[in-house]
């Protein structure tokens, strides 16, 4: 029983540290996104770059946002495909 319970303290734990490590993530995230934008008004910059792993694109102009175009063309494309 008492291994049991040990187990189910250290599930619970381990949970608690995965959800706050999440949050904390999402804050220092948010917290780098405001201060790019800010620095950004000052810059002007297109792109700003990370020279680190995973996210590469820190921020991009929302003049390069070509995600609209590319859906419809998808969507286009999707709807003229061959029916099988």
């Amino acid at each position: 029983r008492k291994q049991q319970d040990l187990q189910d303290l250290q599930n619970r734990l381990t949970n608690e540290l995965m959800a706050e490590t999440q949050k904390n993530n999402l804050q220092l995230r948010d917290s780098i996104n405001s201060f790019l934008k800010d620095y950004n008004k000052l810059r002007g910059y297109s792109f700003i770059i990370s020279n680190t792993g995973g996210d590469n694109l820190l921020y991009a102009d929302r003049a390069f946002n070509i995600t609209q175009e590319i859906v419809e063309g998808l969507n286009a494309r999707y709807v003229s495909a061959p029916k099988k």
